[in-house]
C-alpha cells in the first residue's frame, strides 16, 4: 500500500512539473505587458519579485515569473524597480458636493461629479462608493463607470440618504436632498422609493453629531428603513459616534458603521454584535484629523502630492478661514484605538474618507492620508494595503471582479516608486495608474 503511494505521488509530481515548465500560450491576441515589476497583491501575501503581469482589455490575463516565455504583438512597459498594487477603494466618499471654495448640494452636477472622479483616479483611487449626498445624475454616471472602456473609477452609490427632520445630516452643511422621514410608515415608504433606482447601499444618519443636533434619527425609523431595504435586498451604512446607537443599531441589523466609535472604547457586547450580524467597520480616521491638523501646519501640506488635490482657493481657505475643531484630536484618539480593538478581534475593516463631504476633507489626498493613519493605529503597511483593497472588495460586494491582483480580476492597478509595505507613504511616489487596463493620463 505505501509503495503504490509513492509511486502515485511520483507521478502527480512529475505531471505537476511537466505542466509547469510547459509554456504559456497567448495566440492572436493584443496584450499589454507591465513588465518586471514587484508585485503587492493586495491580499497579504509576501511580495513577488519580477513578474510580468499580462492585460486583456480590462482584464488581468496572466501573472508571469520573469523565466516564463512572453507572448508577442503586445505593448510593453518597462517597470523594473517599481511596484504594482490594486488601486485604492474608498468605501466612503462624497462626489460633487465641493467645488472650489464652494460647497453644497447645488454643486452637484455631471460635469463636477466627473472632474472629481477623474481626479480620484490620478491618485490611484479605482473605486468609490458615494454615501448618501448624491442626485439623480449619479446612476448614469454609475453605468457609464461599469463599461470595460472606462477611464473612470468604479462608481457605487448610495443615491439620496435618511436622515432626521431638523437634525443630522446639517442644513447648514448644504446637504438638503436627503430623505427626512417623519414617521414609520413614510420611512418604509421612502425606501421603496429610493430602491427602485437600484442603489449599491442605503445611508442613514443616526447620531446628533456630537450634541450639536436636536435629535437622533428614532430606533423605529432605523428599524423600519434596514427592514425595508433588506427586503429589497440592500446592504444599509449608518452614520455614527456613539457605542451605544451602534450597539441598538447592531441589533436592527445593520450591514457597517460608516464611521468610527468615538465617545468610549469598544466593548465586548459590541464585538459579538458585529460578528454575529457580520457587520463591517469603516472607521475615516482621516476626517477627525482633519478637523484640527491644518491649523497645525503639518509638513505634508508644503508637499506637491497635497497640493496637487487641492481645489482653486483651497489652500488660501486652509490658511485664513479654516478653524480647528479641539474635540477631534480626542475623537482621533479614540477611533485609532477602537479600530485596532476591532480590528484584532477579527471585524472586517474597510478604508473609507468621507473626503469631498467639506472643503477640508481633500479628496485624492485624504485615502493615502487613511492608509497611514491605519498604519499608526497599529496595522502593518502590508494589512492596511488589504483593509484598502480586498477588504473593501469584500464590503462593497465586488471581490468577484476586483479582490486584489489575480489572474481574471479587473486590471485597476496603482504602480509606485516605492514599496508601501516598508514604508506605506510610499503609496504618494505614483509612477502611473491603470483603470480596466487603460493607463490614465495623470496630468
Amino acid at each position: 500500500m505505501r509503495q503504490k503511494v509513492t509511486v502515485l505521488f511520483l507521478a502527480f509530481l512529475f505531471a505537476a512539473c511537466s505542466h509547469k515548465s510547459e509554456p504559456r500560450q497567448f495566440f492572436g491576441e493584443d496584450l499589454t505587458i507591465l513588465k518586471g515589476a514587484r508585485l503587492v497583491d493586495g491580499m497579504g501575501t509576501p511580495a513577488r519579485y519580477n513578474v510580468n503581469i499580462i492585460l486583456k482589455d480590462d482584464r488581468i490575463k496572466a501573472i508571469l515569473d520573469a523565466k516564463e516565455p512572453l507572448p508577442t504583438r503586445t505593448k510593453v512597459f518597462e517597470l523594473e524597480g517599481k511596484t504594482i498594487m490594486p488601486t485604492l477603494m474608498s468605501s466612503h466618499v462624497h462626489l460633487g458636493m465641493t467645488n472650489g471654495v464652494q460647497s453644497g448640494s447645488r454643486e452637484i452636477n455631471e460635469v463636477n461629479d466627473l472632474r472629481q472622479l477623474y481626479k480620484f483616479a490620478k491618485y490611484g483611487v479605482g473605486t468609490v462608493l458615494s454615501l448618501g449626498t448624491d442626485l439623480d445624475v449619479i446612476y448614469n454616471i454609475r453605468a457609464n463607470s461599469q463599461k470595460t472602456d472606462s477611464t473612470l473609477p468604479l462608481v457605487l452609490t448610495a443615491g439620496r440618504g435618511f436622515g432626521v427632520p431638523g437634525g443630522a445630516p446639517p442644513a447648514a452643511m448644504g446637504i438638503d436632498q436627503v430623505y427626512r422621514p417623519k414617521n414609520v410608515a413614510e420611512a418604509r415608504k421612502q425606501v421603496r422609493e429610493l430602491a427602485a433606482k437600484k442603489p449599491n447601499v442605503i445611508k442613514i444618519w443616526v447620531d446628533d453629531f456630537d450634541h450639536s443636533m436636536k435629535k437622533k434619527m428614532e430606533p423605529q425609523i432605523y428599524q423600519a428603513i434596514i427592514q425595508e431595504a433588506h427586503t429589497n435586498k440592500i446592504p444599509v451604512v449608518a452614520h455614527v459616534y456613539y457605542l451605544e446607537d451602534a450597539k441598538l443599531l447592531a441589533q436592527a441589523g445593520v450591514d457597517a458603521f460608516g464611521h468610527s466609535i468615538r465617545d468610549q472604547p469598544v466593548d465586548m457586547e459590541l464585538m459579538s454584535l458585529m460578528k454575529l450580524h457580520n457587520i463591517a467597520y469603516i472607521p475615516t480616521l482621516s476626517l477627525d484629523e482633519a478637523g484640527f491638523v491644518f491649523a497645525e501646519k503639518p509638513a505634508w501640506m508644503k508637499e506637491d502630492f497635497f497640493r496637487g488635490a487641492l481645489d482653486p482657493g483651497i489652500e488660501d481657505w486652509l490658511n485664513k478661514t479654516y478653524k480647528s475643531k479641539a474635540s477631534s484630536r480626542e475623537d482621533l484618539k479614540m477611533a485609532m484605538k477602537n479600530v485596532m480593538t476591532l480590528y484584532k478581534s477579527g471585524i472586517v475593516v474597510g478604508l473609507g474618507t468621507d473626503s469631498g463631504a467639506n472643503l477640508q476633507r481633500i479628496q485624492g489626498f485624504s485615502e493615502h492620508r487613511e492608509l497611514q493613519l491605519l498604519v499608526e493605529a497599529g496595522l502593518t503597511p502590508a494589512e492596511a494595503i488589504r483593509v484598502a483593497t480586498v477588504n473593501n472588495a469584500n464590503i462593497l460586494g465586488i471581490a468577484k471582479d476586483y479582490a486584489g491582483i489575480a489572474e481574471g480580476m479587473k486590471a485597476n492597478l496603482l504602480i509606485l516608486d516605492g514599496d508601501p509595505t516598508e514604508d506605506i507613504t510610499n503609496t504618494q511616489k505614483i509612477h502611473s495608474v491603470f483603470i480596466n487596463g487603460k493607463l490614465i493620463e495623470r496630468r
